[in-house]
């Protein structure tokens, strides 16, 4: 029943033994005759588990040394690509809050319903808890320092005061109650960049709002124009700077679509929609 041994040579071109279905699925695990487990004797397998063994032991160690030396070239803080060179690229988008994420860029409530307006007073409160409430950073807001017109150290990063805002605060709801909302705009971070202002009033682009050429016209130096919060290079417990706009007399019933833009020389901007670089866009309807 065992395989032939001519001469004491295995033949394993004999034809198979007849055996019944159930001795034949008994046989193929474990074969008494010659003693094999799933086809293969004990020394066999020992043979392919030591070469998977060395060979997974070299998968490893090669794994390793390529890990040590990528890790090696690399830093936590600083990007290996910035800028130009990087996905993001060095063009800064825009953001808003409040944004519910399940009902897209479209704010739309009945100011009589409280239960509808809260949703989005609590989405900016959580947005601006980090700001008010410094033990929710990873530094405890231990290296934030207040400015002014001077940049801090490479371990330091600016606070921002809240107080800022004006009248959107958490406690008048962010004036959505009384039908004046307001929406928290502020720049996406991107590493080492900073706006290239408008320094001089007369190189002011036709089509910027007269409001903005009016400060700029106001201001008597170039730090006045500044912030300090520039460029962005990673540091922990680092707060973007916010900007708060309120529609103080909205249309009602009606939806509203308000685009908001950055104005600086190396912020690109389009008019479409779809790209909308150096932008951001909301729609509000208020009933």
């Amino acid at each position: 029943m065992g395989a032939d041994r001519a001469n004491g040579v295995v033949n394993y071109c004999r034809r198979p033994p007849q055996r019944p279905f159930l001795q034949k699925i008994r046989y193929a695990i474990w074969n008494p005759e010659e003693r094999t487990f799933l086809g293969r004797t004990g020394r066999r397998w020992g043979v392919i588990g030591l070469i998977y063994l060395v060979m997974y032991i070299c998968i490893i160690i090669f794994f390793s040394i390529c890990m040590c030396g990528l890790l090696a070239t690399m830093d936590d803080r600083i990007p290996y690509f910035t800028l130009a060179d990087s996905i993001i690229g060095d063009n800064p988008g825009m953001a808003h809050r409040p944004l519910v994420y399940e009902e897209g860029a479209l704010i739309w409530y009945d100011a009589s319903n409280a239960t509808q307006y809260r949703k989005y007073v609590a989405n900016i409160d959580e947005f601006l808890a980090p700001y008010e409430n410094k033990t929710l950073l990873v530094t405890r807001g231990e290296n934030q320092r207040d400015c002014g017109a001077v940049k801090p150290p490479r371990a330091e990063v600016c606070a921002f005061n809240t107080s800022l805002l004006g009248p959107c605060t958490s406690a008048n709801g962010y004036g959505y109650p009384d039908r004046t909302p307001c929406l928290i705009i502020k720049l996406n971070k991107i590493y080492d960049w900073s706006p290239n202002f408008y320094d001089d009033p007369g190189e002011l682009p036709p089509e910027m709002p007269p409001d903005i050429k009016q400060y700029i016209n106001s201001t008597t130096t170039p730090q006045e124009r500044r912030k300090t919060y520039f460029p962005y290079d990673n540091t922990p417990g680092y707060l973007s700077p916010l900007v708060a706009v309120q529609l103080l007399e909205p249309t009602l019933h009606q939806i509203i679509n308000i685009r908001c833009r950055a104005w600086a020389r190396n912020i690109q901007y389009t008019e479409s929609l779809k790209e909308r670089l150096g932008s951001t866009h909301l729609e509000i309807m208020i009933d």
